[in-house]
Protein backbone atom coordinates (compact mmCIF):
# COMPACT_ATOMS: atom_id res chain seq x y z
CA UNK A 1 0.00 0.00 0.00
CA UNK A 2 1.38 3.37 -0.99
CA UNK A 3 1.65 6.43 1.23
CA UNK A 4 -1.13 8.19 -0.73
CA UNK A 5 -3.53 5.30 -0.12
CA UNK A 6 -2.71 5.30 3.59
CA UNK A 7 -3.31 9.07 3.86
CA UNK A 8 -6.59 8.70 1.95
CA UNK A 9 -7.81 5.97 4.33
CA UNK A 10 -6.80 8.04 7.39
CA UNK A 11 -8.64 11.08 6.03
CA UNK A 12 -11.70 8.95 5.31
CA UNK A 13 -11.67 7.52 8.84
CA UNK A 14 -11.25 11.02 10.34
CA UNK A 15 -14.19 12.29 8.26
CA UNK A 16 -16.41 9.38 9.31
CA UNK A 17 -15.45 9.89 12.95
CA UNK A 18 -16.35 13.57 12.72
CA UNK A 19 -19.68 12.76 11.05
CA UNK A 20 -20.47 10.20 13.78
CA UNK A 21 -19.62 12.70 16.51
CA UNK A 22 -21.82 15.39 14.95
CA UNK A 23 -24.70 12.93 14.54
CA UNK A 24 -24.40 11.87 18.20
CA UNK A 25 -24.36 15.51 19.30
CA UNK A 26 -27.44 16.25 17.20
CA UNK A 27 -29.32 13.29 18.75
CA UNK A 28 -28.48 14.37 22.32
CA UNK A 29 -29.62 17.95 21.66
CA UNK A 30 -32.80 16.73 19.92
CA UNK A 31 -33.73 14.48 22.87
CA UNK A 32 -33.14 17.26 25.40
CA UNK A 33 -35.30 19.69 23.44
CA UNK A 34 -38.10 17.13 23.17
CA UNK A 35 -37.99 16.46 26.93
CA UNK A 36 -38.28 20.16 27.65
CA UNK A 37 -41.08 20.57 25.13
CA UNK A 38 -43.06 17.61 26.45
CA UNK A 39 -43.21 18.97 29.96
CA UNK A 40 -40.08 17.66 31.62
CA UNK A 41 -40.28 20.94 33.52
CA UNK A 42 -41.76 20.77 37.01
CA UNK A 43 -45.52 20.10 37.10
CA UNK A 44 -46.26 23.49 38.63
CA UNK A 45 -46.28 27.04 37.41
CA UNK A 46 -47.45 30.45 38.48
CA UNK A 47 -50.69 29.80 36.57
CA UNK A 48 -51.66 26.38 37.92
CA UNK A 49 -51.67 22.88 36.50
CA UNK A 50 -53.73 20.10 34.92
CA UNK A 51 -54.11 16.59 36.35
CA UNK A 52 -55.21 13.60 34.32
CA UNK A 53 -58.02 11.81 36.09
CA UNK A 54 -59.69 8.40 35.69
CA UNK A 55 -57.60 5.69 37.34
CA UNK A 56 -58.25 3.18 34.54
CA UNK A 57 -56.44 5.38 32.02
CA UNK A 58 -52.70 5.09 31.39
CA UNK A 59 -51.03 8.19 32.82
CA UNK A 60 -53.74 8.90 35.40
CA UNK A 61 -52.45 11.32 38.01
CA UNK A 62 -49.92 12.85 35.63
CA UNK A 63 -49.58 16.64 35.98
CA UNK A 64 -48.77 19.38 33.49
CA UNK A 65 -48.04 23.01 34.31
CA UNK A 66 -50.36 25.53 32.71
CA UNK A 67 -48.78 27.73 30.09
CA UNK A 68 -50.35 30.63 28.18
CA UNK A 69 -51.01 28.24 25.28
CA UNK A 70 -51.47 24.54 25.97
CA UNK A 71 -52.45 22.13 23.18
CA UNK A 72 -54.07 18.68 23.36
CA UNK A 73 -54.10 15.99 20.71
CA UNK A 74 -52.80 12.67 19.45
CA UNK A 75 -49.93 14.22 17.47
CA UNK A 76 -46.52 14.28 19.12
CA UNK A 77 -46.14 18.05 18.80
CA UNK A 78 -48.87 18.79 21.37
CA UNK A 79 -48.04 19.85 24.92
CA UNK A 80 -50.36 17.09 26.14
CA UNK A 81 -50.36 14.00 23.94
CA UNK A 82 -53.73 12.27 24.31
CA UNK A 83 -53.44 8.50 23.83
CA UNK A 84 -57.04 7.87 22.86
CA UNK A 85 -58.54 6.71 19.56
CA UNK A 86 -61.28 9.35 19.87
CA UNK A 87 -58.80 12.23 20.06
CA UNK A 88 -57.87 14.16 16.93
CA UNK A 89 -54.27 14.97 16.02
CA UNK A 90 -54.85 18.61 17.05
CA UNK A 91 -57.90 18.30 19.27
CA UNK A 92 -58.17 21.29 21.61
CA UNK A 93 -56.25 24.06 23.31
CA UNK A 94 -56.28 26.19 26.41
CA UNK A 95 -55.18 29.80 26.05
CA UNK A 96 -54.71 32.66 28.48
CA UNK A 97 -56.23 35.79 27.01
CA UNK A 98 -57.35 38.96 28.74
CA UNK A 99 -56.59 37.49 32.15
CA UNK A 100 -59.00 34.57 31.59
CA UNK A 101 -58.40 30.96 30.63
CA UNK A 102 -60.27 29.77 27.55
CA UNK A 103 -60.90 26.28 26.21
CA UNK A 104 -61.48 25.85 22.51
CA UNK A 105 -62.07 22.85 20.30
CA UNK A 106 -59.80 22.75 17.23
CA UNK A 107 -62.47 21.33 14.89
CA UNK A 108 -61.99 17.85 16.28
CA UNK A 109 -64.06 14.99 14.95
CA UNK A 110 -65.52 13.94 18.33
CA UNK A 111 -65.62 17.29 20.10
CA UNK A 112 -64.27 18.59 23.40
CA UNK A 113 -66.22 18.42 26.65
CA UNK A 114 -66.20 20.71 29.66
CA UNK A 115 -67.76 19.23 32.79
CA UNK A 116 -69.38 16.55 30.57
CA UNK A 117 -71.02 19.11 28.24
CA UNK A 118 -69.80 19.36 24.65
CA UNK A 119 -68.53 22.88 23.92
CA UNK A 120 -69.64 24.60 20.73
CA UNK A 121 -67.41 27.70 20.98
CA UNK A 122 -64.59 29.13 23.10
CA UNK A 123 -65.49 28.74 26.74
CA UNK A 124 -64.05 30.33 29.88
CA UNK A 125 -62.49 27.87 32.34
CA UNK A 126 -62.83 27.95 36.12
CA UNK A 127 -60.88 26.23 38.87
CA UNK A 128 -61.66 22.47 39.12
CA UNK A 129 -63.33 22.28 35.70
CA UNK A 130 -62.93 18.91 33.98
CA UNK A 131 -61.94 18.82 30.32
CA UNK A 132 -62.95 15.71 28.37
CA UNK A 133 -61.16 14.56 25.24
CA UNK A 134 -62.25 11.12 24.07
CA UNK A 135 -62.17 8.89 27.16
CA UNK A 136 -59.55 11.05 28.92
CA UNK A 137 -60.37 13.61 31.60
CA UNK A 138 -58.18 16.48 32.82
CA UNK A 139 -58.96 18.62 35.89
CA UNK A 140 -57.67 22.17 35.84
CA UNK A 141 -56.28 23.77 38.99
CA UNK A 142 -55.90 27.53 38.64
CA UNK A 143 -53.76 29.73 40.87
CA UNK A 144 -55.22 33.16 41.57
Amino acid sequence: MSIEETIFILRLLAGLSLAGFLLSLFIVIWRNLNQIERGAAPAHSKYGYLVQEQPQQIGAGERWPLRPILTFGRAGGNAIVVNDDFASAEHARIILEGGKWWLEDRQSRNGTHLNEDKIKRRTILADSDVIGIGNCRYRIHLHP
